[in-house]
Formats: structure tokens, sequence, C-alpha cells
């Protein structure tokens, strides 16, 4: 339920127990697709990287992207939508092709033959109706690296000392004592803002403004400045490598070093991309060694 809540307040985009594709090393000949599974693979890791924002855990500083995958009819779909307030039906939007629930299968398959060097993917958990699941994309360094720099936050939360590295390594462990903690934190809007890049003083005062608070600190925080960091048009669907928008998150300053930063990394990644075969360059920045 937790993660419902973050996925509908932080943000809100309309798109999507355990199998993580970390394997030992092999030849590079794995590399080799076959012809009939480049169609899928690519759009899946369109989805992925563009539509969903794993492109700035790929190759920016987003430590965690958390995808939902919406498990809805389209009646059902369109009751969803229907009833979401209209400051998050602004940025919103709908797929009709969106087929990532049958690529994430496809790919469950497929992952033994492309071993991640510093990444982790895999499917956590579904909610409480089983209407939506979700999928992580861990870079496995920068999540320690923020565990690390913010150990003392963390360890009050979780109420024991711990390796960063160690406790990166066991997320898509759903018996990991360390993650279920976090997961049910009642500062469980700081704790998931960090780990997925939205910034220190954005996850700070977004936590506030959604704590109980005495009335003169909600008044207070009721007033502060804070926008989208990704307004979009409702209803864009054509999102691609030369058109995708940044991490979604509310933003507490105009002049947010965290926007720039995004916006900077998203300049990098369309130059990375450009004129480039998608899948062969997402594929070798996972499985080779940097």
């Amino acid at each position: 339920m937790a993660s419902i809540l973050r996925q509908l307040l932080f943000f809100c985009i309309i798109i999507f127990p355990l199998s993580s594709c970390r394997q030992s090393a092999r030849n590079q000949s794995h590399l080799q697709i076959a012809q009939d599974d480049k169609e899928w693979m690519e759009k899946f890791w369109h989805d992925l990287l563009f539509k969903e924002g794993g492109a700035y855990t790929l190759w920016g500083s987003k430590p965690i992207t958390e995808i939902a995958v919406y498990h809805y009819s389209e009646e059902e779909m369109a009751e969803f939508i229907r009833q979401l307030p209209e400051e998050e039906l602004e940025n919103c939007y709908t797929d009709k092709q969106y087929d990532f629930p049958e690529n994430w299968k496809r790919w469950e398959t497929a992952c033994v033959n492309f071993p991640f060097k510093r990444h982790l993917l895999f499917k956590s958990h579904y909610s409480e109706d089983n209407k939506i699941s979700y999928i992580y994309f861990v870079n496995v360094i920068k999540t320690a690296l923020l565990l690390q720099d913010n150990y003392d936050l963390f360890r009050k939360e979780v109420g024991f000392d711990f390796q960063p590295l160690e406790v990166v390594l066991e997320i898509p462990n759903k018996s990991s004592d360390f993650w279920e903690k976090l997961e049910t934190s009642k500062n469980s809007f700081l704790i998931w803002g960090l780990l997925f890049g939205y910034g220190k003083q954005n996850a700070s005062l977004f936590n506030w403004k959604y704590q109980s608070l005495n009335k003169p600190s909600e008044d207070f925080v009721q007033r502060i400045y804070n926008k989208p960091s990704n307004p979009s048009p409702k209803g864009q669907t054509n999102l691609s490598v030369n058109n995708f928008l940044l991490p979604s998150f509310i933003s507490f300053t105009e002049d947010d070093e965290t926007v720039y930063n995004y916006q900077s990394e998203r300049e990098k990644i369309r130059r990375i991309y450009k004129n480039k075969d998608l899948l062969k360059i997402t594929l070798e920045k996972l499985t080779l060694d940097d």
C-alpha cells in the first residue's frame, strides 16, 4: 500500500515474486539476439528507459527506478483514470500500445542470456487487489553509495547496523529485514524519495508535507513554493529517446539542482543514443564492464 501511495503522490504515469537477472558472466556471444526477439526486446527496453525513466538509472544518477505495471482491463483502466484528482491527471498519459506486461514475461525468460554487471532488474510485489505489480531497476553502486552517504538516517529507520552493498544486493529478497522495514517506515516518502533520486531537500519537504504536523508547521509547509519537476501535456504518448521526460517528483525550489542535474543527464543520454542501435547500446552497457 505504501508503494501505491508513493506512486500516486509523487507522480502519476499510467503505463506499469521474485526473479533477478544477476547471473555469472558468460562469453559475450550471448549478445547475439535472435531476429524473432529483436522487435519485442527493443520495445521492452524503449519503454523501460524512456517511458518509465530507467535511462536515468542506466546512464545517470537515479539509484532506483520503480515501474508500476497495470493489470486492468480497458474498462477498469478508464474508471481508474476517471477517479484520479485533476492535478494528477495533468501528469498522466495513456498508451494504446501498452504491451509492457507481455514483454516483461518474455524478458524473464530471456534475461539469463544477458548477465548484468552493475544493475538489478526484478519483479517485486503486487498491490492488495493484484491490479498493479512493481518492477525495480536498480543501479547497485549508486544505491549503495546513497545508503553510505545517508547511513545514520537509514540506520535509524531500520534499527540495526548494515553494510550498504550487501543490503542492496539483497533487495530482490522478499524476506530481507532491511527492505521490509524501509517499506513500512513512517518516513516512507523521505526514504524512498532519496532512493528514487528526488534529492534530499525535495524528499524531506515532501515527507513533512504529508506527515501529521502541528498546525503552525503544517501551515508553513503548505505555503512553500512547489511544482512538478516535469509538467507534461495531458495525454502525451510519443515518448522516445528524442522526447522523454525528467523523473517525476515535486520540486520545492525554483532553482532546483536536482532538476538541473536530470536535464543535463537527459542531454547526455540523447547524445549516447543518437543514430545508434538502441538495443545494442543498452545491452552492452548492462553486460560489459565499464
